[in-house]
């Protein structure tokens, strides 16, 4: 069995930003809609794996962007898993114009018990005839972040109904939209960052408030943010 999923994907208007250009969240969507796709396909998605009392949890994702992709360009996104090691499941995620590659990404992913939500070891979780490609998208480790900073206030933020999924946690994907948000048009234009790496230590909910703090660091905006406890929720840094 091939391990690569590939799907056409049109940039249609709601996946761009105030520049008609895809933007880094709705990148991220796509990665985590095709990834889920990918993994019904496999028998290991929402449908199969709800049946065995699991579910999937994003960790860490990476995006890249070579270049900035326009509104109604048509593009070619694969996505393949590599091979399970420990408690990980890294996913990588190529995104070409038919051409050239213009996006480039990967997640980390965990698999979770849904009665007591403790990490179960991924050993053997993808089809046994599986053939794990001999590439990488993103072949660099992910980065260490620790959030050992005071930094300075980029914003607060109240979780929502709709920001929230079926775990009825914050979705990691409205986390990457709400640091977009954090800076204005004219903000973005002059940061014009190409790079996002996010980590994903402790789940929030509907009603909370998290606030954010920035500080620059070897070229990169470290961004964490913390609920009303101290509690670190999310890493992440651009460039």
């Amino acid at each position: 069995m091939d391990g690569v999923f590939t799907r056409e994907q049109p940039v249609l208007p709601g996946l761009c930003d105030y520049r008609a250009c895809l933007s880094v969240s709705e990148c991220a969507r796509l990665f985590m809609d095709i990834a889920s796709y990918h993994a019904e396909t496999l028998g290991i998605g929402y449908t199969g794996f709800e049946e065995r009392g699991l579910f999937w949890v994003a960790v860490k994702t990476r995006i890249e962007m070579k270049r900035r992709v326009k509104m109604a360009e048509m593009l070619y996104i694969d996505t393949w898993p590599e091979e399970e090691s420990g408690f990980k499941c890294n996913r990588d995620y190529e995104i070409n114009d038919g051409k050239d590659v213009v996006v480039t990404g990967k997640t980390e992913w965990a698999i979770i018990e849904s009665s007591s939500h403790k990490p179960q070891k991924a050993k053997d979780v993808y089809p046994s005839d599986i053939i794990f490609p001999d590439r990488f998208a993103s072949p660099e480790p992910f980065a260490k972040l620790k959030g050992d900073f005071e930094g300075r206030l980029l914003g607060t933020y109240k979780v929502r109904s709709v920001d929230t999924d079926y775990g009825r946690h914050m979705n990691n994907v409205v986390y990457i939209k709400v640091i977009e948000g954090l800076f204005s048009c004219e903000e973005l234009d002059s940061l014009d960052f190409m790079e996002f790496e996010i980590h994903y230590k402790n789940p929030c909910f509907e009603g909370e408030t998290i606030t954010f703090y920035g500080e620059d660091r070897d070229g990169y905006l470290e961004i964490k943010a913390v609920n009303d406890e101290g509690k670190i929720i999310v890493l992440a840094r651009l460039k």
